[in-house]
């Protein structure tokens, strides 16, 4: 599986969905409305729920990732990514460590979170497939994100990097073109597309955006 999607990997992370039940929609709705508008990478994460309803909003999530052929990532909880048949799962500094998830996981494609050059090196080593690099500025959607690193930051780690770099934390329509200017892969949202009135028309535009640099 993971030879496979990783073929299509780089194309897809141009924009990468993070659902969040923070929002008025449902992470099913939410989901399912970033597909329409042509994302391609959602990423399930959530902090709150129990493990058995985590598992069933996976397995929806899962079945509508597929009928859209996009890739399916589960965040931090590897026994959920396994058990959902998700694609992917994505750890962060203080979740179980890259080398132990490669171990576990298998052909699983593995995202790993990083702040700077130590780190993405670190994650790259030990098995990584891709890099979510952030926050590149301040963010409410993640209350442990810590300081922004900036544009600055973020190109340190895509200069160094080998793998894909996705750009996370607080982009948006208004500064999408600045971060991917650095030449990262992708970015990552969740409010961009999740806090709007219309969430498919906003995750068209931020499309638009990414395509203006790369052919996804």
């Amino acid at each position: 599986m993971r030879a496979g999607k990783l073929k299509n990997l780089e194309r897809h992370l141009g924009l990468y969905f993070i659902t969040d039940n923070s929002f008025a929609h449902s992470y099913i709705e939410l989901a399912e409305m970033a597909l329409k508008a042509g994302v391609r990478v959602i990423q399930f994460r959530e902090k709150r729920m129990s493990t058995k309803e985590m598992l069933e909003s996976a397995r929806e999530i899962r079945r509508l990732t597929e009928d859209y052929g996009a890739i399916f990532v589960v965040n931090d909880r590897l026994d959920i990514a396994l058990a959902s048949d998700a694609d992917g799962v994505h750890v962060g500094q203080d979740d179980m460590p890259p080398k132990v998830v490669r171990d576990i996981a298998g052909d699983l494609i593995l995202g790993v979170s990083v702040r700077n050059v130590e780190e993405a090196l670190v994650a790259e080593r030990d098995g990584a497939d891709y890099l979510g690099a952030g926050p590149v500025f301040t963010t409410s959607t993640k209350e442990d994100a810590g300081d922004a690193i900036g544009v600055a930051g973020l190109t340190e780690i895509v200069k160094a990097a080998k793998i894909p770099v996705v750009a996370i934390g607080g982009i948006n329509h208004s500064n999408a073109q600045s971060v991917l200017e650095t030449g990262c892969t992708g970015i990552a949202v969740i409010s961009a597309i999740a806090a709007n009135n219309d969430p498919k028309k906003s995750a068209e535009k931020l499309l638009e955006i990414v395509r203006s640099f790369k052919k996804i």
